[in-house]
């Protein structure tokens, strides 16, 4: 994945578990798509690692009961972003290929270039309920990264279908909907506070900030229900509140995923600015 550094909204940032790439407030408007057929780069040696991980996963698979399917998911390919306009050029890939690369051999970038990573193009959201609380959930064991931690609710954006276009927005709140059973009429427009990348898969994520117009009991009562609620074994709610937030972040980091430290975070500078940012930064080096 490629950028232009003197273009983008201050520059990549190594947050620990994370990367920053972009940070900002971008509207649905202010968020362009170009798309690409271009493939990924690849060599024989590169594949046959794929083959031998989806090989060896979906057997395992099987014998834990867990579904896996190759789906077609969006490669982020390359971004540019100012203080107005973030701009993502997207392209195709498969579950498969983000498995095998990202997913479980990530270091290959190491050894022929970062553009031969699948990067499928994640969205997650810091989804702020009616009471104050922040929306997060703890991942099912069945899933195939990060079974069992604390993760924002989201997903991974899908190639167009035909006459169709790419929608990073419309993505997110179509996971919303399937995992919680919140509809898009309970929801405000969503804002994208930017784009980082996980330390571990170096995993596109776009981030995102949203109100909805439920309470937490009024959620896990309509979540039993939801298409894809068995994503996550339980709700887990964090107090809207400067303290509360980084006081969350101190008690579960271990259980945390890098995407939902970055939520957290990137929500914490939206509503309480870089002060907060950079001061909640500084705490957690210490502690943690």
């Amino acid at each position: 994945m490629a950028h232009d550094p003197s273009n983008s909204a201050g520059g990549s940032r190594d947050c620990g578990a994370f990367f920053l790439d972009v940070v900002g407030c971008y509207a649905r408007q202010h968020v362009h798509i170009d798309w690409t057929d271009q493939p990924r780069p690849t060599n024989p040696q590169i594949e046959q690692i794929i083959e031998e991980t989806w090989a060896s996963q979906t057997q395992h698979a099987d014998q834990t009961k867990r579904l896996l399917y190759n789906g077609r998911l969006c490669r982020l390919i390359e971004y540019a972003a100012d203080n107005d306009r973030m701009t993502l050029k997207i392209g195709p890939v498969s579950f498969k290929e983000f498995l095998g690369t990202n997913g479980t051999h990530a270091h290959l970038r190491y050894l022929h270039g970062p553009e031969v990573l699948a990067d499928p193009l994640g969205v997650s959201a810091a989804i702020v309920t009616r009471d104050q609380f922040i929306l997060l959930g703890r991942r099912s064991r069945h899933v195939a990264l990060y079974a069992g931690r604390i993760h924002p609710i989201g997903g991974i954006v899908e190639p167009p279908a035909a006459n169709g276009s790419v929608d990073p927005f419309r993505t997110l709140i179509d996971e919303i909907s399937e995992e919680t059973g919140i509809s898009v009429e309970d929801t405000s427009p969503p804002c994208c506070l930017g784009l980082i990348r996980d330390k571990h898969t170096v995993q596109p994520e776009l981030i995102f900030e949203l109100e909805v117009h439920r309470d937490m009991p009024s959620i896990r009562a309509e979540s039993v229900s939801a298409r894809d609620a068995e994503e996550h074994t339980e709700w887990v709610p964090v107090r809207n509140h400067p303290a509360a937030v980084v006081t969350f972040i101190e008690h579960h980091f271990g259980d945390l995923t890098p995407v939902a430290l970055a939520t957290l975070l990137l929500h914490g500078l939206y509503r309480w600015g870089s002060g907060w940012f950079a001061a909640a930064r500084g705490y957690l080096r210490s502690v943690i």
